[in-house]
């Protein structure tokens, strides 16, 4: 299998930024923080004219721990984890080993961020390199204990990349959970009945992201769960759970902050959903 070259995903980066400033709108540790870090440091535009992206973000980040909790692993891999601090979050529990895995670039700020909101912990390791790069994932062996299972993470990946990407991305998750065993999360499967409900919700929000990146590609969707069931099992995996963002309703603060009823909620991540994968047996 052949690896693209890093740089081609650089493009991806100011989308890592584009959810931080919706987060301040919820409850999840360190968003103002961060965010505030960012704007007082470095050139940050907010590609999103809206704030009510806080609901599909905090649904999906709470829904994500919900489940990663529910594994009972503690060994967490992340992949293209951005400026999310979910990593340094889980770190403060000693019994987590929690590595990221992201590009150079993102790898320098990432580490000056949490050493001026918090600290270093030592259970937390943000590694440099690409996720549809095996050799990449090897280096983030060497942080976990062969014997223990672990837990291979993405939020808000998969949608950036085509579908010859998201494979080398779903092989070498494949390979690695093969070799440890455990389950991968991810909401990035998301089919494009939810791509359309969000761009019905909030019709500014794709066309802001098209000037963010340029991998904001419609073709690159599934088409729904029957599509992803077997885009992963034609990769190998043969053992898929959906979750929808509704499970985390009533953990949702935000709602309050924009007076949105339950109605007006379930709209806004309507088809939204996670998965979680694994090679059974």
């Amino acid at each position: 299998m052949q690896n693209k070259k890093i740089s081609s995903f650089e493009s991806i980066i100011p989308t890592a930024i584009t959810v931080l400033y919706p987060r301040i709108f919820t409850d999840i540790p360190y968003s103002n923080e961060i965010y505030t870090y960012l704007k007082n440091n470095i050139e940050v535009e907010v590609y999103l004219p809206k704030d009510i992206l806080a609901i599909e973000l905090e649904a999906r980040y709470k829904l994500m721990d919900r489940l990663i909790k529910g594994s009972n692993i503690k060994q967490v891999l992340e992949l293209a984890a951005g400026y999310s601090q979910r990593g340094l979050i889980f770190s403060k529990d000693n019994n987590y080993k929690y590595v990221e895995l992201e590009l150079q670039e993102v790898v320098d700020l990432k580490k000056e961020i949490i050493n001026n909101v918090s600290n270093m912990p030592d259970n937390l390791h943000i590694i440099s390199g690409g996720a549809t790069n095996q050799k990449d994932f090897d280096k983030c062996k060497t942080f976990f204990n062969l014997n223990e299972k672990v837990v291979v993470i993405n939020e808000g990946l998969l949608r950036y990349l085509d579908f010859g990407e998201k494979r080398q991305v779903a092989e070498n998750v494949f390979d690695f959970l093969k070799e440890f065993g455990g389950v991968w999360i991810t909401c990035d499967v998301t089919p494009k009945k939810f791509i359309q409900n969000q761009s019905n919700q909030i019709p500014s929000f794709n066309p802001m992201l098209d000037k963010a990146t340029d991998r904001n590609n419609a073709n690159w969707r599934f088409e729904d769960e029957n599509h992803v069931k077997q885009f992963l099992s034609d990769v190998g995996f043969n053992k898929v759970e959906f979750h929808y963002f509704n499970e985390a309703k009533n953990e949702l603060v935000s709602p309050k902050k924009f007076n949105l009823n339950s109605d007006e909620v379930d709209k806004l991540i309507d088809g939204a959903l996670v998965a979680v994968i694994s090679i059974d047996g």
